[in-house]
């Protein structure tokens, strides 16, 4: 169904990572039925730096690029691994649904390509979903999480009464594909627009412009079903810091219909003239704020 994405026909300058391969299972309706799927491609990821595992994984619509600003200083401190999740980047592009399921899924398998036996999970937007189901069912595994812009299907902000689920993802589904439009998305996601320069418009455009993710992000966005894991969130005992920016426009920041929901043991930083893409927009800040918390949780032994 979809064409193997290579350095051919992605211009991400920054292709310098490894390959890893992952399997899992699925189920796939066939014909009426749902069949259980083996789902087998290629994770691509970066890896630097000593001490405890801290997986950073990005959204829809985006790729290893959003963590650009956080990779180098995070592995000062941890082993820091940052992954193109399926469809994204320059990972495999299986022929599978691209739930929430399926992505908790592909975090497993990488962690045990990896030989990660827990980590320090670290999610922006949509990804939310991914780790929380993740960390629902390998509790042992997830070590503390940090949630920034923290998406749920109920919206927020611009998201909010809108059927929007992925502010990227919606550009990527839209009838013309333009960076014009992708410099419009970005712009409602800086507080500090003067940030958007041409090289981000380039980089999150040439993602969402592949034809192939055109596909992949409506699937992306049509089977975000989180309910079962908004109502489990309660039951998810590790650590949890959520990063919201003050100015977020797209999830509505500390107004975010996530920070109504029962996090359990959870805080929460709000940081100052900062929009949506926090990671990227105050990364000194943000590499600060998740040291701090991983340097002062203490994690009980399972």
């Amino acid at each position: 169904m979809f064409e193997q994405i290579g350095a051919n026909n992605f211009k991400n300058r920054q292709h310098t990572g490894a390959y890893a391969e992952i399997e899992f299972d699925t189920y796939m309706e066939y014909k009426g039925k749902e069949e259980v799927q083996a789902i087998t491609t290629t994770l691509h990821y970066y890896e630097k730096g000593e001490g405890e595992p801290l997986i950073l994984i990005h959204g829809i619509g985006q790729s290893t690029y959003t963590w650009r600003k956080n990779f180098e200083a995070l592995a000062k401190n941890y082993h820091v691994y940052v992954l193109d999740l399926p469809g994204h980047g320059f990972s495999g592009k299986p022929e599978m649904s691209y739930s929430i399921e399926e992505f908790a899924l592909s975090l497993e398998a990488f962690m045990n390509t990896q030989k990660i036996v827990s980590a320090h999970l670290c999610a922006f937007g949509e990804a939310t979903g991914y780790v929380l189901d993740f960390a629902e069912h390998n509790a042992d595994r997830a070590k503390s999480i940090i949630l920034i812009s923290p998406i749920v299907s109920g919206g927020g902000g611009l998201l909010k009464g809108h059927g929007m689920i992925s502010v990227f993802g919606s550009v990527a589904c839209r009838m013309v594909v333009n960076p014009q439009n992708m410099r419009m998305a970005l712009e409602d996601c800086y507080f500090d627009r003067t940030l958007v320069s041409d090289e981000v418009v380039t980089e999150y455009y040439n993602g969402v412009a592949d034809k192939d993710f055109r596909v992949i992000a409506r699937l992306c966005m049509n089977n975000y079903f989180d309910e079962d894991v908004i109502n489990a969130l309660g039951a998810v005992k590790c650590p949890i810091l959520i990063l919201v920016g003050n100015d977020d426009k797209i999830t509505g920041g500390p107004k975010s219909e996530f920070l109504n929901l029962n996090v359990g043991n959870g805080s929460f930083l709000t940081i100052r003239n900062c929009g949506y893409l926090v990671q990227e927009e105050k990364f000194e800040r943000t590499n600060e704020a998740i040291h701090t918390f991983l340097k002062q949780t203490a994690v009980p032994p399972y």
